[in-house]
This record gives C-alpha cells, sequence and structure tokens, in this order.
C-alpha cells in the first residue's frame, strides 16, 4: 500500500478550532497527499476555488464503478450503492433528481415551517422538564432532526434511535470490519424496503409515498433506485442535521455576543448561512474520481485518482472570505461550499437551512442564561467521519426559583 505523509480526517484540538494543517496545505501545498483511515490514499484539495472545481468539473466523477473496490470504507460497492444519487454522474443523475428534487425545493420545504416551529417548541418543553446539565447532543440536537426528518420522509419517528445507529456506522471511518458495514447496509436495506412496502399500501403525504409511486404506478423510476434514493436521503439527511445543529449551538454559546445579535434579527437565515460557513458537519465532500489527468493548482493528478475537497478547509478560504476565522454576521451571503456546488450539490439543503433557522434561535430564547458546562476545550470531535460533530455538548442554564 503506497505511503503517504499524512492522515485524514486531522484531529482537532480545541475541538472547536479547525485543524492547523488546513491553512499550512492552502499556503503551501493546495494539493497533498494523505492516507484515509483504511490506508487508501487520496489527493485533499483545501483552497476554495480548487474546491469548486473539483465538486464540478465532469473530469473528477463520483461513479463508485471507477473507484471499484479499492477504497475501503469511503466506496465500497455494492448494487445498492451504485444505484445512488451521490454515486451517478450523468445522464442517470439528473434524471433521478428531477424526481426527488420538488419534494426538497423550497416552496415544497417551506411548508413545513409550522411543523418544525411545533416540534422545536415541543423538545424545548420536554428539555426545561429535565435537570441540568444536559447532553445537548444526545437529546435535542438528535431527537429534533429525526423527528422532523423521518416525518417528511415518512419514515416511523420510533425508528430513528437504529437509524441513527446504523447511518452512524456507514458513515464513520475510523475501521468497522467489514462484515459489519455490510450487515449494517443490509439491515437497513431491509429496513427501507419495509418502510416503502408501507407506504405503498398505506400512502400519505410524504417523500416516500410520492417516490413509491413514481416507481409502482408510474415507471418513472425502478425499484432498486427507489431504495436508493431512500437510504441515500436518510444516510445523507440525518447525521448531518444531528451534526450540524450541534455544531452552530457551540458556535453561538463560544460568542454570547454572535447569540444575542441571532436573538434579536430580523433576519435569521442570513445568520445562519455565516453559521454554515464557519462551522461545517461535512469535514470533506464525497470522494471524486479522475478520469483523466488533472492539473489542480500545480499539481497533476493521474487518471484514476481519489480526490478529496477538504470543505471547512474551503470556506474558511482567505482568499475567498476575508478574516475567515472570524463569525461575521455583516458578511455578504452565500458562497459557502458546506452544501457542496454542481451538480452534485446538497438536496437537502432547502430543508437544513430551515430547521437550522427556526431551532437555533428558538434554544437561545427559551433556555436562558444557556451555557456550556464544561470548559470549551473539553469538547471532543467525532473522529475518523466525513460527517462528524461533537461526540457530547454538555449544558447547563438558569433554572426558575
Amino acid at each position: 500500500m503506497e505511503h503517504c505523509p499524512h492522515r485524514f480526517p486531522f484531529p482537532r484540538t480545541p475541538a472547536t478550532r479547525l485543524p492547523a494543517e488546513y491553512a499550512r496545505f492552502r499556503r503551501d501545498a493546495p494539493v497533498v497527499r494523505a492516507a484515509m483511515p483504511s490506508g487508501d490514499p487520496t489527493y485533499l484539495v483545501t483552497r476554495y476555488d480548487d474546491a469548486r472545481t473539483v465538486l464540478s468539473d465532469p473530469r473528477f466523477s463520483r461513479s463508485l464503478e471507477l473507484a471499484g473496490l479499492r477504497f475501503g470504507a469511503v466506496g465500497i460497492a455494492d448494487h445498492l450503492l451504485l444505484a445512488t444519487l451521490a454515486n451517478m454522474d450523468r445522464p442517470d443523475h439528473p434524471r433521478l433528481r428531477r424526481l426527488v428534487a420538488p419534494a426538497f425545493s423550497q416552496d415544497s420545504v417551506e411548508r413545513l415551517r409550522p411543523r418544525i416551529e411545533r416540534a422545536t417548541e415541543d423538545h424545548l418543553t420536554e428539555l426545561l422538564t429535565s435537570r441540568p446539565p444536559v447532553d445537548l447532543a444526545g437529546t435535542l440536537c438528535t431527537r429534533l432532526p429525526a423527528t422532523v426528518l423521518l416525518e417528511y420522509l415518512g419514515i416511523p419517528a420510533g425508528d430513528a434511535e437504529k437509524l441513527l445507529r446504523w447511518t452512524g456506522i456507514l458513515t464513520d471511518l475510523s475501521g468497522h470490519p467489514q462484515q459489519e458495514i455490510d450487515e449494517t447496509r443490509r439491515l437497513l436495506h431491509l429496513h427501507l424496503r419495509e418502510v416503502i412496502a408501507e407506504r405503498r399500501r398505506d400512502p400519505g403525504d410524504d417523500v416516500l409515498s410520492t417516490l413509491a409511486r413514481r416507481c409502482y404506478d408510474e415507471g418513472r423510476v425502478t425499484e432498486l433506485e427507489l431504495e436508493a434514493l431512500a437510504m441515500f436521503l436518510l444516510v445523507g439527511g440525518l447525521s448531518t442535521l444531528v451534526y450540524q445543529l450541534g455544531l452552530i449551538l457551540v458556535a453561538l454559546l463560544c460568542s454570547p455576543a454572535h447569540a444575542a445579535e441571532l436573538v434579536a434579527s430580523d433576519r435569521p437565515g442570513e445568520c445562519v448561512e455565516e453559521l454554515l460557513r464557519y462551522t461545517n458537519a461535512v469535514e470533506s465532500s464525497l470522494l471524486r474520481i479522475t478520469t483523466e489527468d488533472v492539473v489542480i493548482a500545480g499539481t497533476t493528478i493521474p487518471r484514476g485518482s481519489a480526490v478529496l475537497p477538504v470543505i471547512p478547509a474551503a470556506n474558511h478560504d482567505p482568499a475567498r472570505f476575508p478574516e475567515p476565522d472570524s463569525l461575521d454576521f455583516s458578511r455578504p451571503v452565500g458562497g459557502h461550499l458546506t452544501f457542496g456546488h454542481g451538480m452534485h450539490r446538497c438536496l437537502g439543503a432547502p430543508i437544513s437551512r430551515l430547521l437550522l433557522t427556526v431551532a437555533a434561535p428558538a434554544v437561545l430564547r427559551r433556555l436562558p442564561g444557556l451555557r456550556l458546562a464544561v470548559p470549551e476545550s473539553e469538547l471532543a470531535w467525532l473522529p475518523d467521519r466525513l460527517l462528524t460533530g461533537y461526540a457530547h455538548i454538555p449544558v447547563t442554564w438558569d433554572s426558575p426559583l
């Protein structure tokens, strides 16, 4: 196996700060060789403009058929994974995306606002019955996104605990035995197949009911594609929302002035955009495979190589964002790569933005004096994941007398 001088992902010490390697790489080696936890080599791309190129240039493919079986936990190919949106190029990707995109349009998602507001208030009311300190990561940050997303997809809320466990294994690069990964994927596949069958028997106003109709009544998607879409929407959405909510809340707790500014703002969505740039649950975008030799920042990346755009490094590139390590709600909105770019940009971005815009200020309003119950330096980052956040977020607040 090829020797690489660096190992990705890099540790965060403290957990609230980006690895120092990112700034050094952007300055001195914007394209660098690194080893994944599996030992497989990849090229890391750390500058903003270069990351956008990798995310949108068709010479960087998402097809796992090109990756074969070389990339361990990052890209083990099986029939279901090959049929997911995340692992398709043209023409299949645009065809399937057009079928599911209307359910995640801004207008469709906006209709969720009253439900998200009610769910947020319900979860905060329940949290207030607890005696602090409380682990915000294991309570609100897990339960609220699960409640909203599973209901929207059409998956029973009671499935949340096992689904979070399964998706956690499938996005963990720390070296689960292959047998465990395969068994987890099998269990998730079978479970989603059962849910789809139930949505077919008893359809509702949810995403999987709509997709089942397009499969079985309209013939616009195959059964395999339907099951793969369900897995893609769940695995790609649930963990990301859980971690991102925790990251944003910690950033606000570490900066009371910004927390107060968000609560008082009449444009919380713009504040959330800056928080999405500043914090990143997506440590790297999905792996790409070069279809030909490509030159990026003066480095020739050979055909058939694995390439990872490092999203936090790109979002903190001073060439794109002046004083990038400062949280600044007056910064012009947009441009960050947290939801990707190009054909594979995140389908669930509208629902993520809406939930975060509703939940973050509500948490600060309902929990007076909310603050970390441990020093910031004691927060721990979940290691070896492409989707990641804090292992625990112990918090306390001012309880009424």
